[in-house]
């Protein structure tokens, strides 16, 4: 049953509206009464309204002013406005605060319980959303992580078991605005034992703890494969954009704990579309992260096809250069090759793996033609596609090519104990190019050296100095950093160990022919 709050200020006006309305057919036993607004304030110290009915105007605190005062207290309080005067400063008033309705006097007896009809029909349906809610986040207790995938599962299928949704307390979920993301994650060593079960509860619980409003599901989050994820979020308005933003952050950042992630966010879409949408923006993070790693998000777009364009890249050549060991100028075509199909993404990325396959095969042509490996088998060259096939970046093909190239020709141990020392001081860097103290003296005193015969000795094994070695391994981090336009220019500088912004900008065009934010410009945003 309902509490009722009456503030007027005419006796008998007042005395009329307690007496004369069938308060409990309504649904509403409890009715307590003030004169004005503040002695109304008193009344409410001790007594919940869920409905209340005042005048407009009155002495010492009119019901503007209190009914204010009462929203700040119980913010779920419905209200209904009674005046003699239909003034426009009252009625847009009435309107900032959500009233219900705006009775002029005189009152009449049929349009005032009409009113609290429909007022009292209001609250129970909303109480009896709160209710299913309830019971909704019940459900979860019991089975969280199963109801939460029952319902992902339901949404991407064709045809989406409405009813069901409408028993797990989604209906108002699934008639929301909806905002698709898809995410691929790169599991950190570390945590593989931890199962997906415990890293979904982690999950629901932490951001919910965050973001969710009581009695409310702001999201569903479910993974549809060892290392992808599909997370749908509801938006209140289409224009809405603050709360998504601080969803995809959250996520980020839970989901951080565990592993690498890139994801991607689409546009808000009607549970009729979302099936559609996300296997679109599937096929767009795997592209993404195929050519720019893991650690950035994406707003969606449609995929641009280049399936027309030939690949650049000439077989021939490469072989002629592998067969006269040349695999210096092999792997800097492979660099200008790679940075074409990053810079274009290029959306056929079997068409591309294939290729690298058919590069694997050649080298291991020439390598029996030289007596230094087999042919590689039917079993071989299975094992092989596999290798490349399983891998999720471009960066990681390269690497198995790589690796195999310079096993068959073994051009580590053919150069000898000189270059492996000098691997090491590579490794070094690669491992350091952050430091700003970073010095040729820094190395040298790292491996023993004097800084003559450290800088000699590098020259002589990889063609180049130290300190071309050093801003060029800066600038390809740098360029890994710019992928996120959250990290601000200056920080990418001082993440890679330049110190002045300035001279971090200068080096960067020098080498790359275009500033650091011409450069992400036109990769990236």
């Amino acid at each position: 049953m309902l509490k009722l709050l009456i503030v007027e200020d005419e006796r008998i006006t007042r005395e009329s509206l307690e007496s004369l309305i069938p308060w409990e057919d309504l649904g509403i036993s409890s009715i307590k009464s003030a004169r004005n607004g503040q002695e109304a304030l008193k009344v409410v110290e001790n007594f919940a309204p869920d409905i209340l009915l005042c005048d407009v105007r009155m002495p010492k605190m009119d019901g503007i002013e209190f009914s204010k005062h009462l929203k700040s207290l119980f913010p779920k309080c419905k209200i209904v406005f009674i005046s003699g005067y239909a003034e426009k400063e009252y009625l847009l008033s009435a309107i900032h605060l959500n009233a219900i309705d705006y009775i002029e006097k005189p009152l009449d007896v049929e349009k005032i319980t009409q009113t609290m009809k429909r007022v009292v029909e209001l609250i129970n349906k909303e109480r009896e959303e709160e209710e299913n809610k309830k019971r909704l986040m019940e459900y979860y207790n019991e089975s969280f992580c199963y109801i939460c995938s029952q319902i992902v599962q339901q949404l991407l299928k064709d045809e989406p078991d409405y009813d069901l949704l409408e028993r797990y307390g989604m209906a108002d979920f699934v008639s929301s605005h909806l905002i698709p993301i898809v995410g691929i994650v790169k599991w950190k060593k570390e945590e593989t034992q931890t199962s997906v079960n415990d890293i979904l509860r982690y999950i629901y619980q932490e951001t919910f703890n965050k973001l969710g409003e009581e009695n409310e599901i702001p999201f569903l989050f479910s993974f549809t494969s060892s290392n992808s994820f599909v997370a749908i979020f509801k938006r209140k308005d289409k224009i809405d954009d603050v709360k998504t933003r601080e969803f995809v952050s959250l996520l980020k950042e839970r989901l951080s704990k565990f592993c690498d992630i890139s994801l991607a966010i689409g546009e808000p879409t009607h549970s009729s579309k979302i099936k559609s949408c996300l296997e679109e923006m599937g096929k767009f993070i795997h592209t993404k992260i195929f050519y720019h790693g893991f650690g950035s998000f994406y707003i969606y777009k449609s995929l641009k096809s280049n399936e027309e364009y030939k690949l650049p890249f000439n077989l021939e050549m490469y072989e002629r250069f592998l067969k006269d060991d040349g695999v210096k100028k092999v792997k800097e075509e492979i660099e200008r090759f790679c940075f074409w199909l990053k810079s274009n993404e290029y959306p056929n990325i079997e068409k591309v793996k294939n290729l690298f396959f058919e590069m694997v095969i050649i080298a291991y042509e020439i390598g029996k033609q030289r007596r230094i490996t087999q042919r590689l088998d039917e079993d071989g060259r299975v094992q092989k596609w596999k290798e490349i096939d399983q891998k999720i970046t471009l960066d990681e093909i390269r690497e198995v090519l790589y690796e195999t190239l310079d096993g068959i020709f073994d051009i580590l141990n053919q150069r000898g104990n000189l270059n492996k020392k000098a691997y090491q001081i590579m490794k070094f860097i690669e491992e350091n190019y952050f430091d700003k103290e970073l010095t040729i003296q820094k190395i040298a005193n790292h491996f023993y050296f004097s800084p003559n015969y450290l800088c000699a000795m590098f020259k002589k094994a990889t063609g180049k100095t130290l300190n071309d070695y050093i801003t060029e391994v800066r600038i390809e981090k740098a360029k890994e950093l710019l992928k996120d336009d959250s990290i601000k220019l200056y920080e990418v500088a001082e993440k890679v160990g330049f110190s002045d912004p300035n001279y971090f900008s200068t080096i960067f065009k020098k080498k790359v022919g275009l500033t650091p934010s011409d450069f992400r410009e036109r990769y990236y945003v």
